[in-house]
Order: structure tokens, then sequence, then C-alpha cells
């Protein structure tokens, strides 16, 4: 399950396509100038261009409409192509009962979290034929190219990356004050909160097992790994959880995600951890002059506090009927051009590197703010054993802010739920 990431916290509250249509059809014309080799084809020759290619999907609003726009193009290259664009809810269920009944799509989009399921239920299937995997490292940041793999095999590509980072309120904080390692964040919290009673320095939702991330994987812990094994009673989990409990006395005694938004939102915060999805809630209007900077450094470990990094990805179904167009279809919608018109004119994070990196992109203080961060963190596990552990990670967390438990009693409880919950999965 993705926890408060695509589904449940994207806006439409995005700057209007209209608005960056110039700049947007320049972009789709200097793709089609590229000709093979930005549409990936390995031999373009060999492909079938003809017939029907149908996508299901979650898109709305502006998303919708930039994406549009690029099958749109494509389908002018190609004239005997047609792109059909399906809007579903429950994406994935509804494609796994399609797909058993021989009907289903021939690309799905959806979140990297449901690969794995996906996968060993043969919904969707391999593309290594068409899309390597030095391919995806070559043209990806590296969370987005490692999601798309799963037990060894390509699946499809990325096309979108979130993750959460350091936002703050310019009014109340500059960016030479900005905390630079997990030390220096805690300091700034109880120095904040003395020059400021009533208010707090750095502020997130710490019951919640997917903001935590970035302190498990930052000491060196993992939630779960892919051969199904839960690591939540290791000494490097013990340290991420002891940290997190250290600010038990400076922030709120129920910091749930409202509670901590709110309070960035009206000015008694001046940091929040948060993702894109939020964004717009602040900013629009102009409410707070918004800043951004990467999570700390892990002070007892020299190394980065990493994110989980949700994918929106594409992935091509068992129904499909060309593969080999399905797969240069994917290249094309997410080449380098058309990743920075698409982020220009919906504000999503391009999951193309070279797209990342360019001043087009660089220039876009959010998008660039966010795909800075993105570089740090780990992709969100696409293993299915990855929905056992939300819930005893939450409870251990949520025990431990409470104070009815110790972080290595909480851990070791969570670890053995976590534990019962992958067998279920496996019988």
């Amino acid at each position: 399950m993705m926890k408060k990431t695509f589904a449940s916290r994207a806006s439409d509250s995005r700057p209007l396509l209209a608005m960056f249509l110039f700049s947007l059809m320049l972009a789709l014309l200097l793709s089609a100038c590229g000709g093979a080799e930005n549409s990936g084809s390995n031999n373009s020759s060999s492909i079938d261009f003809s017939g029907t290619i149908v996508i299901w999907h979650g898109w709305q609003g502006a998303y919708l409409q930039a994406k549009q726009a690029i099958f749109n193009e494509y389908m002018r290259l190609h004239p005997k192509v047609k792109i059909v664009l399906v809007h579903q809810d429950n994406i994935a269920s509804k494609a796994a009962t399609a797909v058993k009944a021989g009907n289903g799509p021939d690309i799905i989009a959806f979140t990297d979290d449901n690969l794995g399921s996906l996968a060993l239920g043969h919904v969707v299937v391999p593309l290594d034929q068409y899309i390597s995997q030095d391919y995806l490292n070559r043209t990806y940041t590296p969370a987005a190219a490692s999601a798309l793999v799963f037990n060894g095999h390509v699946y499809g590509v990325p096309e979108a990356v979130e993750a959460v980072t350091l936002m703050y309120n310019k009014s109340l904080i500059s960016a030479d004050q900005l905390p630079k390692t997990t030390n220096d964040l805690l300091a700034f919290e109880k120095r904040y909160e003395q020059a400021h009673p009533g208010q707090y320095g750095v502020v997130w939702p710490t019951e919640d097992a997917y903001f935590n991330a970035p302190w498990f994987y930052g000491f060196g812990a993992q939630y779960v790994t892919p051969d199904g094994k839960a690591h939540l009673d290791t000494p490097q989990a013990l340290q991420a959880m002891e940290y997190i409990a250290s600010f038990r006395p400076y922030l709120p005694k129920q910091p749930t995600y409202d509670v901590v938004s709110s309070l960035f939102a009206e000015g008694k915060a001046a940091i929040i951890i948060n993702g894109p999805w939020s964004y717009a809630d602040y900013a629009s209007g102009g409410k707070i002059n918004i800043g951004f900077a990467t999570l700390p450094i892990v002070s007892a470990t020299g190394t980065p506090a990493r994110p989980f990094v949700g994918v929106k990805s594409l992935w091509m179904a068992k129904t499909a009927k060309n593969p080999a167009l399905v797969a240069d279809l994917m290249k094309f919608y997410t080449n380098k051009a058309n990743q920075i018109a698409m982020s220009r004119a919906d504000g999503e994070i391009p999951a193309n590197s070279a797209a990342a990196d360019d001043p087009a992109i660089q220039q876009l203080p959010a998008v660039a703010g966010y795909a800075a961060q993105v570089k740090l963190g780990v992709a969100l596990p696409n293993t299915p054993y990855m929905s056992a552990l939300w819930t005893p990670v939450q409870n251990a967390l949520t025990a431990v802010w409470n104070g009815t438990q110790t972080p290595a009693k909480a851990l070791s409880d969570a670890q053995a739920a976590a534990t019962k919950g992958i067998a279920q999965i496996s019988s």
C-alpha cells in the first residue's frame, strides 16, 4: 500500500497546462526530431507501428492533460497507432480480474509497491527483451530504475517519482540556519521551541511508517528485504527508533499528518517533512514562501537520511498484443524532452535523470527540491511482503511515542507481527 503519496495526497491544484503550452509543444517537437534514439527503440524497423494500445490509469485533471499531449504526439508520429486511455479506480484488483479473463489492457499505470503482487500473479509480464536493466540505469534516477525490477526482471518504465524532504518557511528560518545532521535537527528543535513557546522547529508524523522510513534507512536498517525477511529487531532499527523517540519532549503529543500539516500551514512550525502532494496546500496564493533542503545526514552513520521514493510506473500487462510497440511507447513517453514537458505542465518530479538535471527543471524550485531528495532515497519496496510491514511498524512507533513501550520492546513485537504477516502472504 502506498502511504500518503500519489493516490491519497495528489492534488490537481497545479499550474494550468495552458500556461506551459508553448514549452510543452516545443519539447514534443524536439522529442519527435530525435527519431528512434528518443523513442528508445533498439531497432525501430522491427516494430509493427499499428494497432491499438489500451492504458489503464488513475490520472486526472492537469496530470491527464499533460500525458495525453505526449500520447497524441506519438500517434501523430505513427498514424496507424491508436492509444486509448481508460481511467480506472482500484486498478490493481480490476486489472487482475480482467487479465485473467483475457480482456485486460496493454499497459497498467500504477505505483511501484504493487509490482510484486501483480508480477507474481502474472498480471504484468517482463519486458527484458525490449528494455534492459542497463537501459533503466542509464536513463532514470537510481531509485526509479530499481523500482521497475522484480525478481531480476524488468517490467516497464518509471514516469514520475515522489519523496518527502525538508520544506521550510522562509519567513521563519533562513537557509543557513537549516540543520545539516540529525544531531543538529534535534538541537534545532530544542532551541526553536525555547525561543518560540507554543511553536515548533520541525514537525512530521512521528507515528507513520512511511514518514519515518528516512530515519530507519538512514541508520542502516530496513523494513523488509525481497527474500521475505523483516528486519525490525536489528541494532540499526533500534538506533532509529531511539532517535525518533528523542523528539517526544518537544513535539505535539499526537503529531498526526493533519496536525503537523496545520502547524506548518499556520506558521507555527518552521520546517515540515512532507512531499510534493502537499506543496500546493502551503504555497498556493503565496500563503508561504517555501524553501527546500534535503534531509539531514545521520550523525551516527555519516550517510543521508533515506526516504522512500514512490515511483509511478508503466508496466506491460500479460494481455498486451504488441510488446515491441508497448516498449517503444514507454521509452518515448519517458524520454528527456517529454519528461521535461510533463513536469513543466503538471509539476510532477521526472524519473528521467537527464530531465531532472536539466536547467528547465532546475529553475522550478519545488520540482528541483524534491528531485534532489529523490536522488538520495530508496525505492518504496515493490515486494508484496511490504504490505505486512506497515501496521507493525506504525504500531511500534505509536507505542514508543505514547510511552507505553520501550523502543526495544516495541520493535521486538513489531518483528514478530511482521514475520507472522509475511508467513501468511507466503502461504
